[in-house]
């Protein structure tokens, strides 16, 4: 006696489909692994991440590599062991807005940010209100012993100038140069 089995192809195609991506789940599991794994087998990454708050231009050991964009990040895969200097300029310009120096010596993610531009805090302690200047515009008033930040600055020479509230006389001023993305501070005082 014979028994005959019949299957349609229909019939054939989920079980077929199944088994095909639990066999590519399997593969995965045993012969791919991160490209940044703890043991060492994999391969170091730098991830540049850009809150600065405008497109960047990267450059890497002086060649340019990418504009990044506001709030979004690029990563360089595959990094040889070495020193590497990376630099971010505006765009399209020879304008630094952050460096730095990186040792790549495992096989591990590196991560760079590039944060919000410099600023400059101006504390009063000249006994007065003051209104505060820079490079001739009007910033703020700032009362006796409070700061207040002057935010987002760009880089290069900026003129401070703080004159008294109740009849305009300059009492202070200073020339603050920004050349790097880190914050300033500038203490008016009475001597």
């Amino acid at each position: 006696m014979a028994i005959r089995l019949r299957i349609e192809f229909k019939e054939l195609t989920p079980i077929i489909m199944i088994l095909a991506l639990i066999g590519a789940f399997i593969y995965s599991l045993t012969c791919c692994k991160s490209p940044t794994s703890p043991d060492g087998l994999g391969e170091a990454d730098i991830t540049i991440h850009n809150e600065y708050g405008q497109p960047l231009d990267i450059y890497v050991n002086g060649n340019f590599r990418f504009t990044i964009q506001n709030n979004t990040e690029i990563e360089i895969d595959d990094v040889p062991f070495g020193n590497y200097t990376l630099e971010a300029k505006e765009v399209n310009t020879d304008i630094i807005v952050k460096s730095e120096t990186l040792k790549v010596e495992e096989k591990i993610d590196y991560l760079w940010i590039i944060d919000d531009p410099p600023d400059i805090n101006v504390i009063n302690q000249f006994g007065r209100t003051l209104k505060i200047y820079m490079d001739g515009a009007y910033q703020f008033d700032l009362a006796h012993e409070e700061n207040r930040w002057i935010i987002d600055v760009t880089y290069g020479e900026h003129f401070l100038k703080a004159v008294r509230a109740s009849d305009s006389k300059q009492v202070a001023s200073v020339t603050i140069y920004v050349g790097e993305n880190t914050d300033y501070s500038w203490t008016v005082g009475y001597y």
